[in-house]
């Protein structure tokens, strides 16, 4: 009788993903959320971004895994703090009804 050593993945598994992208500095920055998350803490109905996001990083590349350099977020965003970055990729990054023009750079809630 043989057994096989099942052995744990070191991937983390991403499913039921909305990508919110941003282009800054050249450079493409991700983060992963729930889809239908996204859409209601937009208008304001979700607060809190722990059930938004997927996870608290900001990656190059979500598909594929490749996460983002702490030099190009302090580059582009002036920090490399995850979190606050993931706020504002996605609050820039989500179309807004009002015009381009007046849309401001903190979230209306």
């Amino acid at each position: 009788m043989s057994r096989t050593l099942v052995q744990p993945v070191g991937q983390k598994r991403l499913t039921n993903v909305a990508v919110v992208r941003l282009r800054k500095h050249g450079q493409r920055f991700e983060i992963a959320c729930f889809p239908n998350k996204v859409l209601s803490w937009r208008s304001c109905v979700e607060k809190d971004i722990d059930e938004v996001l997927q996870s608290h990083t900001v990656y190059s590349n979500v598909s594929k895994g490749v996460l983002a350099k702490s030099k190009d977020l302090t580059k582009a965003f002036g920090t490399d703090d995850q979190t606050q970055i993931c706020i504002e990729v996605g609050w820039l990054s989500i179309p807004f009804p009002t015009p381009i023009q007046s849309r401001s750079r903190n979230p209306p809630c």
